[in-house]
């Protein structure tokens, strides 16, 4: 049997003459290494049609990190301290993610993936981390500590997530200034950081719909438990839960 095969969104970078879809390495890597065949995916259209066929050609997917999710997906405005956004990224996203829910196909989000997830289960974000009293800054990692370990998460107990990393408590590297305000529905939280914010969810009625706030992938050569989140999805897209 193959590599199960997982689908990897990108974003888009622009240039002063063209634009580029790209993606991280350790995204593809740490798929490659937990066993999968990482498929990146570009965002030609987010007609129904072109993301059924999309989804056809994988068996599951990974929703990376990257811009803001537009808050008029989550029925909010605009406010100054949002960030760079991307409709069309969003519209494609949420569109393979609703398709993921519906059709039981694995998928695994990583910080804005995350975000991105609990809005399609009809959630809502804080647009900044100042919209929270009690927030701390590691949370907010600058460019050149992004392989730095900024906070602690604790994981709940009879979660998923906790069956997967194996641990109580982790130290995580993030980079995020948007975050969980309301779960989506029949979403669970898995994890918090010190300071309360959601770092994990999870839909306990899907066989495999999880994410984390933190960046796994940025430590996934170094450390077994960000690794097995990975070797998870794969299992998942692999029909072994």
């Amino acid at each position: 049997m193959g590599r199960a095969r997982i689908g990897v969104t990108s974003w888009h970078h622009p240039d002063r003459e063209e634009r580029w879809e790209y993606v991280r390495d350790n995204y593809t890597r740490s798929v490659y290494r937990a066993g999968g065949l990482p498929v990146i995916f570009p965002m030609p259209s987010s007609d129904p049609a072109v993301l059924d066929e999309y989804l056809a050609g994988v068996e599951g997917l990974l929703f990376t990190g990257g811009e803001d999710v537009h808050p008029e997906f989550y029925g909010d405005t605009v406010r100054p301290k949002c960030e760079e956004i991307d409709r069309e990224r969003d519209l494609f996203e949420l569109g393979l993610a609703k398709r993921a829910l519906e059709r039981g196909i694995p998928a695994f989000g990583i910080c804005r993936g995350h975000q991105l997830m609990n809005v399609a289960c009809g959630g809502t974000l804080y647009q900044d981390i100042s919209e929270r009293t009690g927030t701390v800054p590691e949370h907010r990692t600058k460019r050149e500590e992004r392989a730095q370990l900024r906070h602690g998460v604790r994981i709940l107990p009879d979660t998923r997530l906790r069956q997967i990393v194996g641990a109580e408590k982790l130290k995580v590297t993030s980079t995020h200034h948007q975050f969980v305000h309301r779960l989506g529905n029949g979403l669970k939280a898995t994890a918090f950081a010190d300071d309360g914010i959601i770092e994990g969810i999870e839909k306990p009625d899907r066989p495999f719909f999880l994410a984390v706030q933190w960046h796994p992938e940025r430590m996934a050569d170094n450390d077994p438990a960000q690794l097995a989140l990975f070797q998870a999805l794969v299992r998942a897209a692999s029909g072994r839960l």
